[in-house]
């Protein structure tokens, strides 16, 4: 085989299409190559390495980022690749399913994206076309979007149309790929993760970083400590840093900078598209994952000094920070706020705010609404607040009326009422929103790096009524966009309120 055929294959099969590669870079934990190794390929012990498996069997050579993919597949439970446009995210994909099945058995080898055209045209697409190249050693059928090498060791490519779709795949070596998988309903990602079960699990996400909610982007934030992440970014790929058509397919550096022209360097667009990174936030998000991640940075330095004082006091030393309570890095009002769940997955929580700080955090899963008045009992009288905020709409009521026959200071709050002292917001769960949002933007306030919470924040979206008045999304909204409820949130919201 010529030298030069894979880079050919590479430049014919390289994807295009606007919006469809990603990668995003971090660390892999140490543990996790150890953790995590394929077995012996079946006579083909060479084929252990999935980059010489693409080179000697497909015959195809790879950019820096793409043998960095494939060997973190190799290596690690979970892997996350966002990616500018044109960078070969989808052809990585390709060669690391063909490699997966050809090493392990038995095997099953299932691929995904938001819609069935996708699958077919896009990741297979290029599976079949590299079949194709080393079809005499790697054996077995090849459909359309199916490749059966025995009844226990196939790859297939499914809709993310209903999680019913996932059902019944049962095998000890499972390799999932979700392909543009920004765009994956919430539902299909909670039954892969029903599919991760099995004993040598690995799961490949791929996608453009164009929104900043959803399981792909937690991946690279608040679950990012699962993550093997990479980043495929187009200034550093072949063509672009040579300044040259060094892999035809490619992005080319002028394209580059046509976006940077068009679009702006500092663009949302121009920031997912070529440089492979997600948007600061979104156009209706309430919070960045800048804003949330600071508010959680300082809490673990405010920590931090905790420790180092309490060495110090150890140490016969005077202290240098005044003493404080849990997370709290400042003396302060203390204020409860207590989100009361009402129906399937909600949660009842309880959190405590002592000046800038969330200074505890209590969550309860199906709890009844007696022993829920308790746990607020509790707290009353562990933490002594001058205020207990409760949430007031449905069950919550009759919460509050408990709470006061027993001395606490129960504040009800009714999202629903008007506000009260921002006529720019159309409700009173609008104008809490906005008030905490300047708190996040002022850099007055510090979170627990709770992942729920945290996801939570997150998501919130808003937008306006006809009277240009901030309306928060409804909670009926966020299930249909299988987002469960903001129970965390909304009780940070009403402890600053």
């Amino acid at each position: 085989m010529p030298a030069g055929s894979g880079t050919n294959l590479f430049q014919q099969q390289s994807d295009t299409a606007f919006g469809s590669e990603l990668a995003a870079s971090a660390r892999i934990p140490a543990t996790a190559s150890a953790r995590i190794r394929p077995p012996a390929a079946p006579g083909r012990p060479e084929w252990q390495d999935p980059v010489e498996f693409a080179r000697r069997v497909l015959g195809v050579d790879l950019w820096q980022r793409q043998r960095e993919t494939l060997r973190a597949v190799a290596g690690a439970r979970r892997v996350a690749v966002k990616s500018g446009n044109g960078l070969g995210k989808d052809f990585t994909a390709a060669v690391a399913m063909l490699w997966y099945l050809s090493c392990h058995d038995p095997a099953i080898v299932l691929s995904t994206a938001p819609t069935f055209r996708q699958v077919r045209h896009l990741l297979w697409r290029q599976v079949r076309s590299l079949y194709r190249r080393g079809a005499a050693q790697l054996g077995g059928k090849m459909l359309d979007t199916r490749w059966e090498l025995s009844d226990d060791r196939y790859a297939m490519g499914l809709s993310a149309d209903g999680a019913d779709q996932f059902q019944g795949f049962h095998c000890e070596n499972m390799f999932i790929v979700v392909d543009e998988a920004e765009g994956v309903a919430e539902n299909i990602y909670e039954a892969v993760e029903a599919l991760m079960t099995s004993a040598r699990p690995k799961l490949l996400l791929i996608g453009n970083p164009t929104t900043t909610r959803g399981a792909f982007h937690r991946a690279f934030h608040q679950e990012s400590g699962i993550y093997h992440t990479i980043t495929m970014s187009a200034p550093e790929s072949p063509n672009v840093a040579a300044g040259r058509v060094v892999i035809p397919g490619l992005t080319t550096a002028e394209w580059v900078e046509e976006r940077r022209a068009i679009w702006g360097a500092e663009s949302p667009l121009f920031r997912a598209r070529v440089l492979g990174e997600f948007p600061e936030r979104d156009d209706d998000s309430l919070l960045s994952s800048a804003e949330i991640e600071a508010a959680a940075t300082a809490t673990a330095t405010a920590r931090d000094e905790d420790a180092a004082a309490d060495a110090l006091s150890i140490a016969g030393m005077p202290e240098l920070w005044p003493e404080r309570r849990m997370l709290t890095a400042d003396a302060g009002r203390v204020v409860i706020g207590v989100d009361v769940a009402r129906l399937g997955n909600s949660s009842s929580v309880i959190l405590v705010r002592r000046g800038d700080a969330v200074a505890d955090l209590r969550v309860f899963n199906r709890i009844e609404t007696p022993e829920l008045e308790g746990r607020i009992v509790v707290a009353f009288r562990e933490w002594q607040p001058e205020q207990v905020n409760v949430d007031s709409v449905g069950i919550g009521a009759g919460v509050g009326d408990h709470l006061r026959l027993q001395g606490v200071p129960v504040q009800e709050f009714n999202g629903g009422l008007p506000p009260l002292w921002d006529a720019t917001c159309a409700n009173r769960r609008a104008e809490g929103y906005l008030s905490l949002r300047r708190r996040f933007r002022q850099g007055r306030i510090r979170i627990p790096r709770d992942p729920g919470l945290m996801n939570e924040l997150a998501t919130l979206r808003y937008t306006f009524d006809r009277r240009g008045r901030m309306l928060m999304e409804s909670k009926t909204d966020l299930r249909r966009r299988g987002v469960r409820s903001p129970d965390k949130a909304d009780a940070l919201m009403m402890a600053f309120a």
